[in-house]
């Protein structure tokens, strides 16, 4: 548009030009060309006049276009966020679900591990009755093997939920740093 604005332009100054010249070199008195030149003066007005009016509308345009595109980015943007937010509540909730039934598992197996260690501190003391020697000396082999499962299992069971722990967190910044975009 620019180009094709500068070229009417341009025609319209040379035709201007070249018609103020033929007219002073044309053998006319002073009052035709005075009168020649006042119109021709006027029709110059109103051309003028004509592409800043065109100027004008095509500026209001350009306007309402970019004010109807912004809208939209707008509309669209928010759509988007309000998406990464449903996701990332539905993200969270799957993680605190998955930490829920971690929990529960690991309160099932300490429960499993307190059964078995009861069961073994019962056989232990039955057997202790018929031989004590032998019983004391397993009974500390077992009390040993207990407690290191039990260490081996709570650091296991440390070491999974930080790592869970740090997943999230990441993901939340992640999903964070997708909104923030």
């Amino acid at each position: 548009m620019s180009k094709q604005g500068g070229f009417f332009l341009g025609a319209l100054i040379g035709g201007t030009a070249a018609a103020i010249t033929a007219l002073l070199f044309a053998p006319k008195s002073g009052q035709e060309l005075r009168e020649e030149l006042s119109g021709r003066a006027e029709e110059f007005k109103g051309t003028a006049k004509d592409y800043a009016d065109l100027a004008v509308d095509r500026g209001t345009e350009l306007k309402n276009a970019a004010v109807d595109a912004t809208s939209d980015i707008k509309i669209s943007l928010k759509g988007t966020a309000n998406q990464f937010a449903e996701q990332l509540k539905q993200t969270s909730k799957e993680v605190n679900s998955d930490l829920d039934d971690i929990r529960a598992e690991l309160k099932d197996e300490a429960a499993e591990v307190k059964e078995e260690v009861a069961d073994t501190a019962e056989k232990a003391k039955d057997s202790a009755e018929k031989a004590t020697d032998v019983v004391t000396e397993k009974a500390d082999n077992i009390k040993e093997n207990v407690a290191d499962t039990a260490k081996d299992a709570a650091e296991k069971t440390t070491a999974t939920a930080k790592d869970v722990a740090s997943d999230v967190k990441d993901t939340a910044k992640e999903v964070k740093k997708e909104i923030k975009k």
